[in-house]
């Protein structure tokens, strides 16, 4: 069953999120990184997916979509960084569906999920791209 298009464009509402020290510091120990976390530390590039994926946002958008969440796999991941992330920094973030197609006679939808992150004065911080895979049953004849 394909994805409707009508969804290409569906948008989250913008949302704002304060990188702490402490969720940099979470994160940091997930990735493996030992060296403590200093006032005004700069981010990984790779934290934007921890900002991206506050509230669930994901989760929201695929169940929007109406997505069966048992046939998702999270098929690739892009970040174009643009600007350092700091901490005390109250970043914007903006979530779209920004393509939908499918593979294979349909047994594989793909959803393409971009993000962009700004600062409060609308300076852009960063850009992902986030390509989600929803497997499908057979269609029986």
């Amino acid at each position: 069953m394909a994805i409707d298009r009508k969804f290409l464009g569906f948008a989250l509402p913008a949302f704002t999120v304060t990188v702490t020290p402490e969720r940099l510091a979470d994160f940091a120990a997930a990735i493996g990184d030992t060296d403590p976390i200093e006032s005004g530390a700069i981010a990984p590039p790779t934290f934007m997916k921890v900002l991206e994926g506050e509230g669930n946002s994901s989760r929201r958008i695929l169940e929007a979509l109406g997505v069966d969440l048992r046939r998702v796999l999270h098929a690739e991941q892009q970040f174009d960084y643009v600007a350092p992330i700091r901490v005390g920094d109250t970043v914007g973030i903006e979530r779209k569906v920004a393509d939908l197609y499918e593979r294979k006679g349909g047994l594989m939808d793909f959803i393409v999920i971009e993000s962009s992150f700004s600062a409060p004065a609308g300076t852009l911080l960063g850009k992902s791209r986030q390509i989600v895979l929803v497997r499908n049953p057979a269609q029986r004849s």
